[in-house]
């Protein structure tokens, strides 16, 4: 819960900062922010009832009203659906290539002078982070810095098959926040704050756990046996929306 709440947070300071500094477009940045936000929220709240159990279902604790309220910001604003097309769509926009994650702006709030890269074609294979971000994070930049090696984003599928391009957003999403949490951490890390270990621990974390989820959804976009498991949900929801309602007859025949 702790974690998923650095997140957001950090967002939230990178997208003021690029307000600030009267960057003309950062629409990407806050279009995934207001996604993991609202989702973290959801389930942090979810997490703090289960973590009270019977009680945390009753209004003497708070927590129902909360979870009851957070429940529209998934909806409103523009859905977290189509807001996820719209990044994987803009993302794959030049070639296939995810601009959004290191624009120069991104990190420069944090800690000053980050990825001077171009936004448009690509990354240069010669990206180092060394320098830049506190030698006490270096593992969590090299992980962020494996994917755009790759030309990340070239894998990316066909703009109608909207299974693949939430994948996509996916690891977009945790790239993005993986880099706003160690921009973060990596600041506390260089002017010695008191909760800089706490920081530079709740980035390492995030980091681990996001990067298998990235590596994850990108294996998937690629994959026959997850291509076939969505075509395969294509049928199934064709024959319900079909037939009015669900096909399997009862199993025991009454």
């Amino acid at each position: 819960m702790v974690v998923l709440q650095q997140c957001p947070a950090s967002m939230a300071y990178v997208v003021s900062a690029n307000m600030d500094m009267k960057v003309p477009d950062y629409k990407l940045e806050a279009s995934i922010s207001k996604i993991f936000a609202s989702e973290a929220a959801w389930y942090v709240t979810d997490e703090c009832i289960q973590v009270l159990g019977g009680m945390g279902y009753m209004q003497e604790t708070g927590v129902e009203r909360v979870l009851r309220d957070l429940r529209i910001f998934r909806i409103f604003e523009g859905t977290n659906d189509i807001l996820r097309l719209f990044v994987a769509l803009t993302g794959i926009e030049v070639r296939g290539f995810l601009r959004l994650c290191f624009k120069p702006f991104v990190f420069s709030f944090f800690c000053s002078s980050l990825f001077s890269l171009c936004s448009k074609v690509g990354i240069p294979t010669g990206l180092s982070l060394e320098g830049i971000v506190h030698p006490g994070l270096d593992n969590s930049a090299h992980l962020v810095r494996e994917f755009f090696l790759k030309d990340l984003f070239l894998r990316a599928r066909p703009c109608n098959e909207q299974f693949h391009l939430k994948r996509v957003a996916d690891a977009a999403i945790d790239i993005y926040a993986m880099a706003v949490v160690i921009s973060r951490a990596s600041r506390s890390l260089s002017l010695g704050r008191p909760t800089a270990e706490h920081e530079k621990l709740l980035c390492q974390t995030w980091s681990h756990e996001a990067f298998e989820r990235v590596r994850e959804n990108l294996r998937a976009v690629k994959s026959s046996t997850w291509n076939q498991s969505f075509a395969n949900m294509k049928l199934i929801s064709n024959a319900v929306v079909q037939n009015q309602g669900i096909l399997a007859a009862h199993p025991l025949g009454f």
